[in-house]
Protein backbone atom coordinates (compact mmCIF):
# COMPACT_ATOMS: atom_id res chain seq x y z
CA UNK A 1 0.00 0.00 0.00
CA UNK A 2 1.50 3.47 -0.50
CA UNK A 3 0.41 6.77 0.65
CA UNK A 4 0.76 10.42 -0.52
CA UNK A 5 0.31 13.53 1.18
CA UNK A 6 0.44 16.87 -0.63
CA UNK A 7 0.36 20.27 0.84
CA UNK A 8 -3.42 22.14 0.57
CA UNK A 9 -3.06 25.45 0.33
CA UNK A 10 -4.85 28.22 2.31
CA UNK A 11 -7.86 29.46 -0.39
CA UNK A 12 -10.74 31.32 0.42
CA UNK A 13 -13.18 28.63 -0.82
CA UNK A 14 -11.93 25.87 1.36
CA UNK A 15 -14.36 23.50 0.21
CA UNK A 16 -14.14 23.85 -4.12
CA UNK A 17 -9.71 23.65 -3.59
CA UNK A 18 -10.36 20.36 -1.39
CA UNK A 19 -12.51 18.79 -4.03
CA UNK A 20 -10.95 20.08 -6.66
CA UNK A 21 -7.36 18.46 -5.16
CA UNK A 22 -9.66 15.33 -4.70
CA UNK A 23 -10.43 14.98 -8.21
CA UNK A 24 -7.33 15.77 -9.85
CA UNK A 25 -5.37 12.74 -7.92
CA UNK A 26 -8.27 10.15 -8.00
CA UNK A 27 -7.48 9.94 -11.38
CA UNK A 28 -4.61 8.62 -10.94
CA UNK A 29 -5.90 5.68 -8.61
CA UNK A 30 -5.59 7.76 -4.94
CA UNK A 31 -7.90 7.59 -2.52
CA UNK A 32 -8.78 10.74 -0.40
CA UNK A 33 -8.55 9.50 3.39
CA UNK A 34 -7.99 12.65 5.09
CA UNK A 35 -6.89 16.22 5.35
CA UNK A 36 -5.70 18.69 8.30
CA UNK A 37 -5.66 21.99 8.02
CA UNK A 38 -3.83 24.46 11.16
CA UNK A 39 -3.25 28.14 12.23
CA UNK A 40 -0.36 28.73 14.06
CA UNK A 41 0.20 32.01 15.79
CA UNK A 42 3.89 32.94 14.76
CA UNK A 43 4.79 36.05 17.73
CA UNK A 44 6.50 39.18 16.57
CA UNK A 45 8.42 40.82 18.34
CA UNK A 46 9.08 44.35 19.94
CA UNK A 47 11.95 45.38 18.12
CA UNK A 48 14.49 48.11 20.00
CA UNK A 49 12.20 51.46 21.13
CA UNK A 50 9.67 50.21 18.62
CA UNK A 51 12.55 50.46 15.49
CA UNK A 52 12.21 47.16 13.86
CA UNK A 53 8.51 45.86 15.24
CA UNK A 54 7.24 42.98 13.52
CA UNK A 55 3.34 42.10 14.39
CA UNK A 56 2.02 38.37 14.84
CA UNK A 57 1.83 36.26 11.90
CA UNK A 58 -0.63 33.61 11.40
CA UNK A 59 0.91 30.23 9.88
CA UNK A 60 -1.33 28.31 7.52
CA UNK A 61 -0.13 24.40 7.00
CA UNK A 62 -2.74 22.02 5.45
CA UNK A 63 -1.73 18.36 4.03
CA UNK A 64 -4.17 16.27 2.28
CA UNK A 65 -3.47 12.42 2.78
CA UNK A 66 -4.12 10.08 -0.06
CA UNK A 67 -3.77 5.84 -0.66
CA UNK A 68 -3.16 3.40 -3.26
CA UNK A 69 -3.42 -0.18 -3.01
Amino acid sequence: MQYKVIPFPQSKNINNQLQSIIDEHAVDGWVYLNHNYSHYLLPGSAGCFGFGAKPDTVWHIGNVVFQKE
